[in-house]
């Protein structure tokens, strides 16, 4: 593994670990706001979860391309990037 790889799969978890905790925060505002606001922040909140999810999605490739025996792993425990 590369001194640059090491570096992109450290700031994607950190990305990751960031937009989950804000993720959950932003939720725990949802009831705060009033009710015409509720709707607009559970579309957002749906957005983030989206990017969340994605950014996961990439770790994992970016995980396994440095490190095929993580492939083989998650083949044999039958997770694919699809079933996250």
């Amino acid at each position: 593994m590369s001194i640059g790889d090491a570096e992109f799969i450290r700031l994607l978890k950190k990305d990751v670990d960031y937009f989950t905790r804000a993720l959950e925060r932003f939720e725990n505002l949802i009831p705060s706001v009033c009710a015409p606001l509720q709707d607009q922040w559970r579309l957002q909140a749906q957005s983030r979860k989206d990017f969340a999810l994605e950014l996961e999605i990439l770790l994992n490739k970016a995980e396994q391309c440095i490190d095929p025996s993580l492939q083989r792993a998650e083949s044999r425990s039958g997770r694919t990037p699809t079933s996250y």
